[in-house]
């Protein structure tokens, strides 16, 4: 059975320039915002009562380190990792807190891969960058060890799981759009989309992380020739998911104010045993030239999909569940998943394969 993801909205609806703008903003600061998540988040309580809304606040828990770090052995791309001390927003204290002479560590069983230490005091890690020299193999373990002065030490073990099926390519249709409302910084109505439809083979034991890039340019020759993450909607598929913010990516839009921005990159998660049949079918959408879009044209366009540990994809619907509900006081408590000990937040080894979509001419 076919399962359109949007519910058959209309296509101009879902993908205005205006409409991305807004869930960009929302999850901009995407890495301290999901470090300073990722404490148990149940112990906020509000009850209301009938006069006034009365606000328990949370026991003063103990700081914890918290990390993120994501690696793609087949893709340098992917490759970052960011370290920080959770906190409490009601306490100013733990808010300012900073880490002190921290370290970490990524080894194999034969031995030391890439170490830092930072004598100096500062606010936090974020996105340093895993040499593309360094090299991790299929099927072997990998170790995290992180401390900082003040705080428990916090490891953590990963394996790479197995690589995913090549995508393939069933269509491709470009569309001009007029949008309900106008995008972009000129009021633009009339864009362009470009709908792509892919499958996939699927292993029920494996999760998916699916990602678009594309490679072409700009009316304003700031983007000309360079590859980027692009914004995408799921408009249709087999298969139900959401859509999550990955660490360490950036994709960049124009800005009114300034020449452009960084944003971050949003994947479609998926769960393998979610997919009926033998394979995963996905229509994707990309507006473009739309005054938003750093692409006013594409030369190709590449989607990757990434089969990724159970415990990332646990960790990423965990995030986006709490940004659902985290205004409804009568929601279920949300705990984020990881796979940190001694801490918070999570380590993964990832695998990929892309299809490379090319345009002749220039779409």
């Amino acid at each position: 059975m076919r399962i359109n993801i949007f519910n058959k909205m209309n296509l101009s609806v879902i993908k205005t320039g205006a409409n991305i703008l807004k869930a960009a903003f929302k999850k901009r600061e995407y890495c301290s915002r999901v470090l300073s998540y990722i404490i148990p988040v149940s112990f906020l309580i509000f009850i209301f009562q009938c006069e006034s809304p009365e606000v328990f606040y949370r026991p003063d828990l103990p700081e914890r380190l918290c990390s993120i770090g994501i690696i793609d052995l087949d893709d340098t791309t992917l490759r970052h990792i960011s370290f920080e001390k959770s906190f409490q927003s009601e306490y100013p204290v733990e808010l300012n807190d900073s880490l002190r002479d921290f370290s970490f560590l990524i080894s194999s069983s034969d031995g030391e891969l890439f170490s830092y230490h930072c004598d100096s005091t500062v606010k936090s890690i974020k996105d340093l960058k895993i040499p593309d020299n360094i090299t991790f193999n299929p099927g072997e373990k990998y170790y995290l060890y992180a401390k900082e002065r003040d705080l428990e030490e916090i490891t953590a073990e990963v394996i790479a799981p197995e690589p995913p099926a090549e995508p393939r390519l069933i269509s491709t249709t470009v569309q001009n759009t007029t949008l309900s409302k106008p995008a972009g910084c000129f009021d633009i109505l009339n864009v362009r989309t470009v709908l792509i439809k892919t499958s996939f083979e699927k292993n029920e034991n494996l999760c998916y992380a699916i990602l678009l890039k594309g490679w072409g340019g700009s009316l304003s020759s700031i983007f000309v020739g360079w590859p980027g993450f692009l914004d995408f909607a799921v408009v249709e598929g087999n298969t139900p998911g959401f859509v999550a913010a990955v660490q360490g990516l950036v994709t960049y839009h124009f800005s009114c104010d300034i020449i452009s921005y960084k944003n971050p990159t949003f994947a479609y998660f998926i769960e393998g045993k979610n997919i009926p049949g033998p394979e995963c079918l996905l229509t994707l959408a990309i507006q473009y030239n739309d005054g938003f879009s750093g692409f006013d044209f594409f030369k190709a366009i590449g989607i990757k999909v990434i089969s990724i540990p159970r415990e990332l994809y646990l960790f990423e619907k965990s995030i986006y569940t709490y940004g659902k509900i985290s205004g409804d006081p009568f929601a279920e408590p949300i705990y984020i998943n990881g796979n940190i000990k001694g801490g918070n937040g999570i380590f993964a080894l990832c695998r990929s394969k892309e299809l490379i979509i090319t345009f002749s001419p220039m779409i």
